[in-house]
């Protein structure tokens, strides 16, 4: 999917939205919340996997492309983070740790968010 920084928000919006458009849910009932708990575990111990969303334990979700386009989101914090990026090979051939990197940043913004919220 081709979609500007602005566009990948915008479905951040939606899924934290519940899917909510004019006051009207658009999708079938409690539909955004099975797609965002764990129906699947995968090879790495941070996330599972929903209904195409990467899914971690705190509650937070993913929507990663593989050449680091991203969607973060996080209901507890209110928090979407939406990325473009242009990697010079897919996720899977990058080599190198690109995504536990993309997850570092994601961390780091949600410790800031605790930070400033704390008295």
């Amino acid at each position: 999917m081709q979609a500007s920084t602005r566009d990948f928000a915008r479905i951040g919006l939606f899924m934290l939205g519940k899917g909510i458009v004019d006051g009207k849910s658009i999708l079938p009932d409690d539909w955004i919340e099975e797609a965002t708990t764990k129906q699947f575990d995968t090879s790495r111990p941070e996330y599972g996997y929903g209904y195409q969303w990467w899914i971690l334990s705190d509650g937070a979700f993913t929507a990663k492309g593989i050449f680091g386009q991203g969607i973060f989101i996080d209901p507890k914090r209110n928090l979407i983070i939406a990325s473009n990026s242009n990697w010079p090979q897919a996720s899977d051939r990058q080599g190198g740790d690109q995504d536990k990197k993309r997850l570092a940043f994601y961390r780091k913004v949600q410790q800031a968010i605790d930070k400033e919220a704390k008295p």
